[in-house]
């Protein structure tokens, strides 16, 4: 019978033995996800007993034992794929059957910018009915997992961290007055919070099972839950923020004060301050943790360029990029810095001096505005060159193993600068999800992110960012 019920109600379940394939749908346009071949350990169920799958790893027999040493202990605990939730699927379906309403940057900025408690009303009932039905395309990606890589705990406990909010979410009723819109705002605060786990959660969970799909598949699953979250997290903090502006009496939107913010975007982005921050940022890191001054960070261009964006976005890619290209430089040009644990000597000091500047060119075009990060860092090999933008791809079992280790020690994170500059994740410790992460956040309101290498000399970066804030979120 427990057969029976699987294949009527989970879908995804059927045909256990070899050359499955799955599919979901993440709107009514989007292309879906598919997943084929699983691994030949693959463990069937059978009509009177389930025997799960053996814990998939990607760890060889060399290393297996480190591995098995490192404890994740999830806060919550978790029930993937237990039979309640494939009973509900009826109800989930009413949800993953219907389109998702992208927005644009402008929408929110003409939105917020005059408010009123019945345009605050109005958008906490746009967002009240937005994030389950996001919520719901994304838990049917899950669904649609090969069983073996769906039973991984890390997945898995997303998997139920989502499940769990869709089901608060449907049942919260219609915002009408503004006391209920702050109950409302409490309780996205609340999930918010809740959620800071779900990159750790992810990452470790994608390098568990990088045997049973291929890197494609998991990097095509990875991009698709970062774009969502990313979506997600945009609304619910634009919310909260808006419904702060309006009950703070001192708060008056005016381009000329306050960075222009409406809710969590601001209208007055400076290109050269945001450059300057960041370059402070890495910089300052380098000298603390390897007593070395770094390379100067150089700007030329258009430096006055101002544009409208959320700032925590493009300061996470500028940032990821002057780290990246930072590092590069001081390991060719005096590997045994960053290669010590002692403090550099007087001499290494003052030769520090001599690192090559990084220049950041901006160039502000009719429609984009772009960003030029150039070092001379020695350049990207060409055998890693393709797999920059992979969050699934493993060099060897030792890196996956630290990467592994490194994601271990991060409980939570909101994949934020202010992180690393309140040293809530340690700014040396390598997760190697920098460039990915970046590029997602990059392509989320319909800009880009290239990086063109010279193997033995460095590395041009380009960002583009759209300056008319007419693109949709881009949620695939």
């Amino acid at each position: 019978m427990l057969f029976l019920k699987f294949s009527k109600i989970g879908q995804n379940f059927r045909n256990f033995r070899g050359g499955l394939s799955f599919s979901t749908t993440t709107s009514s346009k989007a292309e879906p996800i598919q997943y084929t071949s699983l691994h030949p350990n693959f463990r069937t169920i059978s009509p009177n007993h389930v025997t799960p799958p053996p814990p998939p790893t990607t760890i060889t027999s060399s290393t297996t034992q480190s591995l098995s040493q490192v404890s994740v202990k999830p806060n919550i605990q978790y029930r993937a794929y237990s039979p309640q939730h494939f009973y509900q699927n009826r109800i989930l379906d009413q949800y993953a059957s219907q389109s998702i309403n992208p927005i644009t940057l402008r929408q929110l900025i003409v939105f917020g910018r005059n408010l009123t408690e019945e345009r605050i009303v109005k958008s906490g009932n746009y967002v009240r009915t937005e994030l389950p039905i996001r919520l719901a395309h994304r838990i049917r990606d899950f669904q649609n997992l090969p069983f073996i890589v769906g039973t991984n705990p890390h997945l898995s406990m997303v998997y139920d961290l989502y499940w769990t909010a869709f089901e608060k979410l449907r049942k919260i009723p219609p915002v009408r007055t503004m006391e209920e819109n702050n109950e409302w705002c409490e309780t996205i605060k609340g999930l918010l919070k809740d959620h800071l786990v779900v990159i750790p959660q992810l990452a470790m969970g994608i390098i568990e099972c990088s045997e049973h799909l291929s890197v494609e598949q998991l990097d095509r699953f990875m991009n698709t839950m970062l774009r969502s979250r990313i979506s997600r997290r945009v609304l619910a903090e634009q919310q909260i923020a808006l419904t702060e502006n309006w009950h703070d009496p001192g708060y008056a939107y005016d381009q000329s004060d306050n960075d222009g913010l409406i809710g969590v975007i601001s209208t007055n982005c400076n290109a050269k301050e945001i450059m300057e921050k960041c370059a402070k940022m890495t910089r300052n890191f380098f000298k603390t943790y390897y007593g070395v001054e770094p390379p100067q960070v150089l700007t030329d261009g258009q430096v006055d360029t101002t544009f409208a964006y959320i700032p925590d976005h493009i300061e996470y890619i500028i940032y990821e990029l002057l780290k990246n290209s930072i590092k590069s430089v001081i390991e060719k040009h005096a590997p045994s810095i960053l290669s010590t644990s002692q403090s550099p000597s007087k001499q290494m000091l003052e030769s520090s001096q001599l690192f090559p500047p990084i220049t950041v060119t901006i160039c502000s075009g009719p429609t984009d505005i772009y960003f030029r990060v150039s070092d001379q860092g020695g350049g990207i090999p060409d055998k890693l060159y393709p797999y920059i933008w992979s969050f699934a791809h493993k060099s060897n079992d030792k890196k996956n193993l630290n990467k592994f280790t490194n994601f271990s020690k991060v409980p939570q994170m909101a994949a934020k600068v202010e992180e690393y500059e309140q040293h809530i994740i340690p700014p040396d410790l390598s997760l190697g999800i920098g460039l990915p992460m970046s590029k997602v956040y990059a392509e989320y309101w319909g800009g880009g992110l290239n990086i063109f290498s010279l193997d033995g000399y460095g590395v041009d970066a380009y960002v583009k960012i759209t300056k008319l804030g007419n693109k949709t979120e881009n949620l695939v």
